[in-house]
């Protein structure tokens, strides 16, 4: 697979030199990869908010603004992505309306002052670059910027008319955006298989230390502090707890404590390794548990110290069963 990557990359990157005249070329994978992401980029505002009515030059200019300067986390781009999404809903049911009325020559105005064209304009082009920076993606941006200018230049969506003014054709387009994926999909199981080897290493560990039991799914228990309070039995029991929650490296992903908070839920309602466990403890006592990630989230990612394949530990008081 690695070498298949390699192999098209050279061969877009040498079609992309031989189109390009004066100016720098592609030496790597990414200089090519950028002009695909640019030119996919500029088709989509050439041809795909034709309809709306609004000028290329905002939308472009403003995907560059939030290319160099914005933040995918602001509560600022949170806000114009929920006005971008009534919009959309707006114009969508405009056009509903006026295809069961058969008024195809009275499409609805769709801006007003709620959704002005400057404004859609910039939320497009906040939209489509907020794909590129939340993807954590490495762009030579003047490649970038060749593969958008030219998919403007554009007269037509025909693959024929798009040919023409692109460096390289849709078809070595889509073969660059494969390899890509394929080269993201290589990376993202090393990293799963690297990270489920080095939970089994710490599991395998774990099972050693002293008073360390191990149940028939895999579980992993000790009783720290033994409880004289309720037990609970049943999947639907309701527990108060505190706890913290590290990974394998023992990084802290997750602590009541430090919220100041204890938290109650029912054990049905927990991952597979709390619904187990929190039933060989009593109220007032404390367990710490080390789940294997088949009892956890498997291969799900759960945020950064949480990557696919994790095993987790957990250290739990147990302060009430079934709280009134």
């Amino acid at each position: 697979m690695k070498r298949a990557f390699f192999v098209v990359a050279a061969f877009v990157a040498m079609t992309i030199s031989t189109a390009f005249s004066g100016g720098s070329q592609p030496q790597t994978f990414i200089d090519s990869l950028s002009y695909c992401i640019g030119a996919d980029m500029g088709l989509n505002i050439n041809f795909g908010v034709k309809e709306l009515n609004i000028e290329k030059g905002d939308v472009v200019a403003s995907l560059k603004d939030f290319l160099a300067n914005g933040n995918v986390e602001s509560e600022e781009f949170m806000e114009e992505m929920q006005q971008l999404q009534t919009f959309q809903y707006t114009k969508f049911m405009s056009y509903m309306q006026a295809l069961e009325n058969e008024q195809y020559d009275a499409i609805p105005e769709l801006y007003d002052e709620q959704f002005k064209r400057e404004d859609i304009a910039r939320y497009l082009g906040h939209s489509m670059a907020a794909s590129i920076k939340g993807a954590d993606m490495e762009l030579n941006m003047s490649f970038f910027d060749k593969g958008m200018e030219d998919a403007l230049k554009a007269e037509s969506p025909e693959p024929e008319s798009i040919n023409k003014v692109l460096c390289i054709t849709l078809d070595e387009m889509e073969q660059v955006f494969t390899s890509y994926r394929e080269e993201l999909e290589a990376n993202a199981q090393a990293k799963l298989n690297d990270n489920k080897e080095a939970c089994e290493e710490w599991l395998a560990e774990v099972e050693q230390m002293e008073g360390v039991i191990k149940t028939e799914s895999g579980l992993l228990y000790r009783i720290d502090r033994v409880g004289n309070g309720a037990q609970p039995t049943q999947d639907s029991d309701v527990v108060l707890v505190h706890y913290v929650g590290k990974n394998c490296h023992g990084e802290v992903f997750d602590s009541s404590y430090e919220r100041g908070e204890s938290i109650s839920f029912a054990l049905y309602q927990a991952i597979k390794g709390w619904t187990e466990g929190m039933k060989y403890v009593r109220a007032g006592g404390q367990i710490t548990l080390w789940i294997p990630a088949e009892l956890a989230y498997g291969d799900q990612e759960r945020g950064e110290l949480i990557p696919p394949g994790s095993a987790l530990e957990f250290k739990v008081e147990l302060l009430d069963v079934n709280p009134r």
